[in-house]
């Protein structure tokens, strides 16, 4: 026998990974998906295990802190946690949007869990976890109920407004407005947000210094919804101080990020519904208005000016311009003087309004636009969904309350809605435009006061303004006319008339749209 036939037969490999085990193997009575969650594949003991070791976690480092003893000492142990349990709760964070897992969750008393986690742990990344799972769990409504109905918890999420730490701002930004957006509840946030002043004071702290563009979006569709919804808060923030967060807040934020401009041009245009929201806008007419004439100018620069899905933002921004110019006084005209494109901005949009409006109320008599939902164009970039449900808030990344959440970049999804009208036998370029018929009025009719106003502000004989409107092309100019002459007030065009009477070579266009001889 040669040596070769000693040696053990070489190691057959498996093409394939093992059958599962038989139900006769398992005995009989056995459910295979017994630890499922729901119809999901989700462990149920690998819930519970992951909450227990975040329980003991945070307990251990609470005792340690206790042997330790100090505030410093005791600051600094609980900085961080554990890589591999972090993962873990990541994870859990990801599954927790599933409606099924959080419904489990919730039976297993997670709330309260989570609570007494966010309470006793000095991590900030426990924090914004705990918060987060939270936030996605608060998507189910039968949860944010649940959520909301805990007073305590209540206190201590709007507590977490005080917290240094960015990522945890976003996420309890996010899970405020979750539960403030659901009408059967929201009283219960709105309330300890009236009674405790420590709320507003966080909120303008982060509005004046924050430089996070997520958090900054977050808090601005906080604020644009309960400052439309609580009348008591609207006035009760309507300071100074506040509309100065504001301004921050869209300075730091920049143009590009133009949901979360609308939304705090928003609360601007709320603030100007009271009386006490006109004198804080007034004070601020320094810093308000070239900002506001410069977000008008901005859509004016592009190479095709589209107001399509920006009509609230432009209303909005058209509407605290026209408060500020009609409370100046004398010093009307100077504004206007100091931002001298302001005037050729608003005529230039005025054209397209007016376009947008005929067609939109042409669709609308055809049975067209009944939808609110606007449909991309061309040469808009982006565009803002006009309803937003419970779940329609936003996250930071992967976990988030839901995807595509409309809150934000909504070109993705407007692409789809776009390339699905094309069953209808038409493509993208030829479909017709729906609009909000009532927002492009909207904005067709502050454009319309604003114009009405500066024509009021006129004064006789010559003056910059009526130059900067002469200016503008013959058919912006007998756009305005023509507006002017449907207005309600009869003494625009006499007056235009009066203004005008003796300088009509100077202002030949102007006179020439309302029949004045300018030879």
């Amino acid at each position: 026998m040669s040596s070769e036939d000693n040696l053990p037969s070489p190691r057959r490999i498996p093409t394939r990974n093992p059958s599962p085990p038989t139900a006769e193997m398992l005995g009989e009575g056995v459910d295979l998906h017994a630890d499922n969650i729901g119809d999901t594949a989700y462990s149920k003991h690998w819930f519970f295990t992951t909450l227990m070791n975040l329980i003991q976690e945070v307990e251990k480092k609470e005792q340690t802190e206790v042997r330790k003893g100090g505030e410093e000492e005791a600051g600094a142990a609980g900085i961080d946690i554990d890589e591999e349990l972090e993962n873990e709760l990541c994870k859990l964070w990801d599954m927790s949007i599933n409606k099924d897992v959080g419904r489990f969750l919730q039976e297993f008393h997670a709330v309260d869990i989570l609570m007494g986690v966010i309470n006793k742990s000095r991590a900030p990344r426990v924090t914004e976890i705990c918060v987060g799972i939270l936030g996605n769990m608060a998507c189910c409504d039968e949860i944010c109920k649940d959520i909301s109905n805990n007073e305590k918890l209540v206190d201590v999420i709007l507590g977490l407004l005080e917290d240094p730490d960015a990522p945890t701002l976003v996420e309890t930004t996010r899970l405020i407005h979750t539960c403030v957006s659901n009408k059967d509840v929201r009283t219960n946030w709105l309330t300890p947000m009236k009674r405790d002043s420590t709320v507003y004071t966080a909120i303008l702290f982060i509005l004046q210094s924050s430089t996070n563009v997520d958090l900054l979006h977050n808090l601005s569709s906080l604020l644009d919804l309960v400052l439309d919804v609580d009348e008591e808060l609207l006035v009760a923030w309507a300071m100074p101080d506040f509309v100065q967060g504001l301004h921050e807040a869209i300075k730091q934020t920049g143009e590009e990020k133009e949901l979360t401009v609308d939304s705090y041009l928003h609360c601007l245009q709320l603030l100007s519904t009271t009386e006490n929201g006109v004198q804080a806008l007034v004070e601020c007419t320094g810093v308000l208005f070239p900002r506001l004439t410069a977000h008008v100018a901005r859509v004016c620069g592009e190479d095709v000016i589209a107001v399509g899905g920006r009509e609230r933002s432009l209303a909005s921004a058209m509407s605290v311009l026209n408060v500020l110019f009609s409370s100046a006084g004398e010093e009307a005209l100077v504004l206007l003087e100091k931002n001298s494109y302001c005037v050729e901005c608003v005529m230039q949009l005025f054209e397209v309004i007016q376009e947008d409006r005929r067609t939109s109320m042409t669709l609308a008599a055809a049975g067209a636009s009944q939808k609110s939902t606007p449909v991309s164009t061309p040469h808009s970039t982006r565009h803002r969904t006009e309803e937003k449900s419970e779940s329609d808030v936003n996250g930071t990344g992967r976990r988030t309350c839901a995807e595509g959440s409309p809150r934000t970049d909504t070109s993705q999804s407007q692409e789809t809605e776009a390339s699905g009208s094309e069953d209808h036998g038409k493509s993208q370029d030829t479909v017709p435009v729906v609009r909000n018929l009532m927002e492009v009025h909207m904005l067709y009719s502050v454009t319309v006061e604003f114009l009405a106003d500066i024509v009021k502000a006129l004064p006789k004989g010559e003056s910059q303004v009526a130059g900067y409107l002469n200016g503008c092309t013959r058919d912006q100019i007998e756009s305005m006319v023509l507006a002017l002459q449907d207005h309600t007030d009869d003494t625009l065009i006499p007056h235009l008339e009066e203004v005008l009477s003796g300088s009509e070579d100077k202002y030949p266009r102007l006179a020439a749209a309302i029949g004045m001889d300018a030879s």
